[in-house]
């Protein structure tokens, strides 16, 4: 009698061992399959208008915005051109590309071209820049930079008095 309710006792223990493997690999198989349920973040590829769009933030120490004017317009000009020249690299490695591009990205577009290839840039020359677009505030702009192979649309925005540049698309 002895050695049945061992053996009793012992099944017992082989079956919540079980129970214990089999639940521990259901949470394994559960988690693995909810983290595929995450969307994955995504690489764009320069110009190609994937949507993407950045909050635009104002600092807390901002000052008031300038009203627009032709010197504002012309400053828009002069980094939305410069950007172009520093993006038109497709010759370069990607972090020395990225280096050029970095000091007149925001912080939101920095992030985003930080791993973004440039081997897939056709432009190599800036030909010229068209008038900056003041946007619904003085603090937006869009403009247009012809390169040898076609045109960029840069929007900047300048919530601290410097205008940088928050996204690059293609302007078809």
């Amino acid at each position: 009698m002895n050695q049945g309710m061992h053996r009793t006792t012992h099944h017992a223990r082989d079956r919540s061992r079980r129970r214990a493997a089999t639940t521990g690999i259901a949470l394994v198989l559960a988690s693995a399959l909810l983290a595929g349920c995450t969307p994955a973040e995504t690489e764009g590829t320069p110009g190609e208008g994937n949507g993407i769009m950045h909050d635009i933030h104002a600092s807390p120490e901002q000052s008031a915005i300038e009203d627009w004017s032709p010197r504002i317009a012309q400053e828009a000009s002069d980094v939305a051109t410069n950007a172009a020249t520093a993006y038109a690299r497709p010759d370069l490695n990607q972090p020395q590309w990225f280096t050029g591009l970095r000091p007149y990205l925001s912080a939101d577009a920095q992030r985003t071209f930080q791993n973004v290839s440039n081997l897939n840039i056709t432009a190599t020359t800036v030909t010229s820049t068209e008038e900056p677009v003041k946007g619904r505030s003085a603090a937006i702009a869009t403009v247009t930079v012809n390169t040898n192979t076609d045109s960029l649309d840069f929007l900047l925005s300048r919530a601290d008095g410097e205008w940088v540049v928050e996204k690059i698309t293609s302007a078809k």
